[in-house]
């Protein structure tokens, strides 16, 4: 039976960047976030409704932003849905880390005339920083409700939650907060002209390009404002951190002086701090996947050990329809499943750098050169998490702040080994170049770092249109270890995030994938295909296997190597099984055959290519909702290109040096 709901209330929640404005909007409404994509954009935004007697509350977390003017994309949908948008109220969060940017932010949104709830968030840190705020003070001289909070511990959210309600009742507050001197009367002018309120006057001056529309009915106000005041954006900034200086001073006072503590001088140090951030990156990863290893191992061997061929061969006497259901409905919901832990590794990784403080931490030594590689901020994070597996990496960095760092990452994802590619690899150099195994697996790193550092140059041609390449604006939120309620739920948001996206497509492609496997140009093979290798050669798969043979005839890499990797482009780890399915062995044979057929030259040609080649199908899926399918589309292009030319490269390369030697 469902609730009948008399009114709804629509509320956008607005804030700095580490305010805590996610976790605080998760807490509250206590229900699933609801992620949708902003009209016209790829940027998402989270929305959750809850109810409160007969009232229905929606909630739009918009993306954190600093200012109502703004370069990136994310913070330009904050912006506008404050300055246009159809809501009842605003509740704007701030760090009580952080009262500048808090108050700046805070100010802006005043001025746009709408009932205003200000939240001062983690105030527990605050007060353990020296951060003391006289709250009733500054509430009467601004003429809004102001909540202290700690959205991590509940403290302060049913205040908040029983005011959302009643949004309506509430006083704008004082929205000529700010003296604009010179511009006030050019200020007036515009809001009686155009009947909008002081913040979108303000604006107007400003040049918001937001705004370009109303600016041309009253261009001879601008005209005459800009004859008394040249640079009127730069007049405006400066008179809004005048006032917000001024109510820091009146109304927060800070004990002692701030200094760093033992843990940041270490990770800001200008000559090793660089070292200690990569050392943290890659031994936190580490750690997560090793002990996620024996999970997946379990996992596996336990799916192995369901009867499914009996228990299927027992009901279904059709030899089709029995293959359909085991090798391609049975495999691909096993394959999904086989895919969550690391989903589950990768989210937890992102989830505690983000609210420990280590991300920032991290991204900082390293911004120089991360930029002067083309990496984007903060991306290495998911570059190293991607090592895992490419797919909750790539789903990941939905996370980041500025889209077209986002794009950008997630086509540098795929040009990282996943752990499925380092099987075959590590299959490779065992057996052809056993006694060099541990310098051959260090291999697909070099040439992965060489690849991303040429596609984040072809890349960012291609991703001009989303924004400049803009720095981040970093701050040093508070160390903390973040086990608590909210850090569980965002870990359970970005595993279920990738279930509900992408597992039903991956299922699906896999049975499309068996399909292709026991069909050809004359039709249907049958499923004795998968079993017989001179079968297996006159299925659709098989054909472009062999198509692809004259490729790779050159650089001494056989046929049935060329035909598997085909596989490759559904799943990396089927890879193997269809190398011993083509040579009619066991995995475990597989050793002396390849060894048989590869040399040295050819080998290290061959672990070039398949460190690149491609990513699986579930990879494109995920980066497709990210980078979209034409940007997707020429990043697998490129990444075969790239590859075929290095592994030629490596080919030709190391055959010079045998002779030579």
């Amino acid at each position: 039976m469902s609730t009948q709901h008399h009114d709804t209330i629509k509320v956008v929640i607005a804030g700095i960047p580490n305010s805590g404005k996610s976790t605080l909007v998760s807490r509250i409404s206590g229900v699933f976030v609801r992620t949708a994509n902003y009209p016209g954009t790829t940027v998402s935004v989270d929305e959750v409704s809850y109810s409160v007697g007969k009232t229905r509350v929606l909630m739009v977390d918009l993306p954190g932003t600093y200012s109502l003017r703004t370069s990136m994309m994310d913070e330009t949908v904050a912006s506008k849905e404050l300055l246009l948008g159809d809501y009842d109220g605003v509740v704007v969060v701030g760090s009580a880390l952080n009262p500048e940017q808090s108050l700046y932010l805070l100010v802006q949104v005043l001025e746009l005339g709408k009932p205003t709830i200000f939240v001062l968030n983690m105030m527990d840190l605050a007060r353990r920083r020296g951060l003391h705020y006289n709250v009733e003070a500054m509430s009467k001289a601004l003429g809004i409700t102001i909540i202290p909070a700690v959205a991590v511990s509940d403290a302060g959210l049913r205040e908040l939650k029983t005011t959302v309600v009643k949004i309506r009742e509430l006083k704008p507050g004082t929205t000529n907060i700010v003296n604009y001197g010179r511009l006030e009367k050019h200020i007036s002018t515009i809001m009686n002209t155009l009947g909008v309120s002081r913040g979108i006057a303000v604006e107007i001056l400003s040049g918001n390009p937001l705004l370009r529309a109303l600016s041309i009915k009253v261009s001879h106000v601008i005209e005459e404002a800009r004859g008394e005041v040249p640079n009127i954006g730069y007049y405006v900034t400066a008179a809004r951190w005048s006032t917000v200086k001024s109510l820091v001073g009146k109304f927060v006072t800070r004990e002692g002086k701030l200094t760093l503590s033992k843990y940041d001088e270490l990770f800001l140090n200008p000559k090793y701090g660089i070292l200690l951030s990569l050392l943290l990156l890659f031994t936190i990863a580490e750690v997560i996947f090793m002990v996620l290893e024996p999970l997946v191992d379990l996992m596996s061997n336990a799916f192995d050990s369901i009867p499914i061929g009996n228990f299927v061969g027992s009901y279904v006497g059709n030899e089709l329809l029995s293959s359909f259901l085991i090798d391609g409905v049975w495999n691909g919901v096993t394959t999904l499943m086989d895919f969550i832990p690391y989903v589950f590794g990768v989210s937890f990784l992102i989830a505690f750098l983000e609210d420990s403080g280590l991300i920032t931490r991290v991204a900082f030594p390293i911004e120089r050169w991360l930029r002067r590689t083309g990496i984007p901020s903060r991306g290495l994070v998911y570059l190293i998490a991607g090592s895992g597996c490419n797919i909750p990496a790539i789903m990941a960095t939905r996370a980041m702040p500025s889209t077209r760092d986002r794009v950008l990452t997630a086509l540098m994802i795929p040009y990282i080994p996943c752990t499925a590619r380092f099987a075959i690899i590590a299959l490779i150099a065992a057996a052809v170049m056993p006694h060099l195994i541990g310098v051959v697996v260090v291999i697909p790193y070099v040439v992965a770092f060489i690849s991303i550092s040429i596609v984040s140059r072809i890349s960012r041609v291609h991703v001009r249109f989303i924004n400049e390449n803009t720095p981040y604006t970093y701050e040093l939120p508070p160390l903390v270890i973040p086990l608590h309620k909210a850090f569980i739920k965002k870990i359970w948001h970005y595993t279920h995030d990738f279930i509900s996206r992408a597992g039903v497509l991956i299922i699906v492609f896999i049975m499309v994938t068996w399909l292709l496997s026991v069909s050809g140009p004359r039709g249907l093979v049958g499923p004795e295909a998968l079993a017989n290798p001179s079968v297996l050669t006159e299925t659709w798969l098989g054909i472009v296997g062999k198509a692809l043979a004259p490729l790779f005839n050159p650089i001494g890499i056989p046929w049935q190597i060329s035909a598997s990797l085909v596989y490759g482009y559904i799943f990396k780890e089927v890879v193997l099984g269809t190398l011993a399915l083509f040579y009619g062995t066991e995995k475990g044979g597989l050793l002396y055959a390849i060894g048989s057929t590869l040399t040295p030259a050819s080998s290290l040609a061959l672990i070039t290519f398949i460190t690149l080649y491609s990513p699986c199908i579930a990879t494109l899926i995920v980066e497709r909702k990210i980078a979209g399918l034409r940007l997707t589309a020429i990043n697998t292009i490129l990444q075969f290109i790239i590859a075929l030319v290095l592994a030629y490269a490596v080919f030709y390369i190391t055959s010079f040096i045998q002779v030579i030697t």
